[in-house]
């Protein structure tokens, strides 16, 4: 279990509190020392002074350094909940945030890929651990065909999304390549069926991009074409925010 953050005790805290007033302490010695001019007062008021300075550098230090531990435990938690444990790829938040930042003056071409049949793998040979190695190697497969220029995660189940700014048409050539070799996984090599559908559209709103794309992937599952580029003509338009499908469209479980 990861450790949590723990507050800063109680002693401490207090050793903390005091140390402005410590250290106006001592140097109001130092100042009554210097102007009184007394020598005996003199030697016990510089060494509470000194006392008070060394005690604020330590305390000082201290709490640095465990500020620095926590902020790294914090950044190690942020981490870990904006990246999916069974592929290591980003997940559905990332990839919103970056179709939010792009903004509306940015056109992106937004895929998004469904694996076919997992379903039955996880019932096959290997159970669901089979299914994760299908979804991790696809995954690599995702970010292969992206080739660096662009952003994978993983939505959730069986569905990755893919963000960049290459053309739809290139994209979909660099999908089908990246996908011609089966899959290695531990039970044997077999076929790496995705339904991919692509929509190219101004950024800012990730509800309608991915909707759009969505769309376009179902048509690819529906016909067994593999990929698809969005034509809403043909796939229609995403519900409105909020509105929820009465029946998932899903072909080729």
């Amino acid at each position: 279990m990861s450790r949590s953050l723990q507050p800063v005790p109680g002693y401490a805290a207090v050793l903390l509190s005091l140390l402005p007033v410590g250290l106006v302490f001592g140097l109001h010695l130092m100042a009554i020392t210097v102007l009184a001019d007394v020598p005996a007062a003199a030697s016990l008021s510089i060494q509470a002074a000194n006392w008070m300075l060394t005690a604020a550098i330590v305390l000082g230090f201290w709490g640095a350094a465990r500020m620095r531990g926590q902020v790294h435990d914090l950044r190690s938690k942020l981490a870990q909940a904006l990246t999916d444990p069974v592929t290591g790829l980003a997940v559905r938040r990332v990839a919103e945030d970056a179709i939010v930042a792009a903004g509306a003056e940015a056109t992106l071409t937004v895929a998004v890929a469904d694996v076919d049949g997992l379903h039955d793998i996880n019932r096959g040979p290997g159970g669901y651990a089979t299914g994760d190695h299908y979804l991790a190697e696809a995954g690599r497969r995702l970010c292969q065909a992206c080739a660096g220029d662009g952003l994978v995660a993983r939505l959730g189940g069986d569905e990755f999304v893919l963000v960049t700014r290459r053309a739809p048409t290139d994209l979909a050539a660099s999908l089908t390549a990246a996908f011609a070799v089966p899959a290695a996984v531990p039970t044997g090599a077999g076929p790496l069926e995705v339904s991919v559908g692509i929509c190219r559209l101004p950024g800012g709103d990730p509800h309608h991009l991915l909707g759009c794309a969505d769309l376009a992937m179902l048509t690819a599952k529906k016909r067994r074409t593999g990929i698809e580029i969005y034509d809403p003509d043909r796939d229609g338009l995403p519900l409105p925010p909020g509105i929820r499908p009465i029946t998932r469209r899903r072909c080729g479980h």
